[in-house]
């Protein structure tokens, strides 16, 4: 990991590594306030950790580039991946409430992010109510997305998590710009299915048909959406799956 300090001076005559990377959503007033409190930028290989579970909370974190996972640890020492983060995200929100990082924060390919001090922040929005209350509304929606995402780990069957999951991605990255429909996923399969709570091995089988039926193509991590309206119909009503890899394939079923 190699941070690399952000001086005053060339905050004030050069381009900000953070400018055009922050949410798109969040106001443009916070946007501003949070960017002129960046000390750092940090870069990470694959399988480094930015913050630990547990550890003190000094910083808030936007992904430049690159994609991280958040790990919850169980009390006998289970792990389970509980969000993914890319670019324009913000990490770390949810250190405010015990003052310590709630997850091991890892990066999952070589990426940057900037780096905030939370006290910085702090001091900013409790100047000003009206960015304290921008604040407020972006973590809030935050925590309405994890709600959702309990949901789905929750009450969806198997092939309704893998649609919901990649039209969530196809969502943010119309969102940020970007290519909503052809996408590399930065995640392994077992990661994937660590998030969704399902094996390496369903994922697989659910990608697989996915492919067969038309839905998407997949090859190895990245993903062409081909059909929304079908995936949507995963989501919403499901389908079956075969019982096995020799069987032939049921068709999709849209109702």
């Amino acid at each position: 990991m190699k941070r690399h300090p952000i001086p005053l001076l060339y905050r004030s005559q050069h381009p900000h590594p953070c400018d055009d990377h922050l949410p798109p959503d969040l106001h443009a007033g916070l946007q501003q306030r949070i960017t002129e409190v960046a000390t750092s930028t940090v870069e990470l290989a694959r399988g480094e950790n930015l913050a630990h579970s547990g550890a003190a909370f000094h910083h808030l974190y936007l992904v430049v580039s690159g994609a991280f996972k958040a790990v919850q640890l169980g009390a006998e020492g289970r792990s389970q991946i509980v969000c993914f983060y890319g670019p324009r995200e913000l990490m770390g929100l949810s250190g405010f409430s015990q003052r310590r990082y709630t997850t091991d924060l890892s990066a999952l390919m070589p990426s940057v992010v900037c780096e905030f001090p939370v006290q910085a922040i702090e001091s900013a929005v409790s100047a000003d109510r009206l960015l304290l209350e921008r604040l407020l509304t972006y973590v809030s929606e935050g925590l309405e997305r994890a709600e959702q995402d309990q949901f789905m780990l929750g009450s969806l069957t198997a092939p309704q998590k893998i649609a919901c999951f990649l039209l969530r991605v196809q969502a943010m990255r119309r969102r940020i710009g970007g290519d909503a429909n052809g996408f590399d996923l930065p995640m392994t399969r077992e990661e994937l299915g660590s998030y969704l709570g399902l094996t390496m091995e369903t994922i697989s089988r659910l990608l697989s048909h996915l492919h067969a039926q038309g839905v998407a193509r997949i090859d190895k991590r990245h993903v062409q959406i081909l059909r929304d309206d079908l995936l949507q119909a995963w989501r919403d009503e499901g389908v079956d799956l075969p019982l096995s890899k020799r069987k032939k394939s049921p068709e999709l079923r849209v109702a």
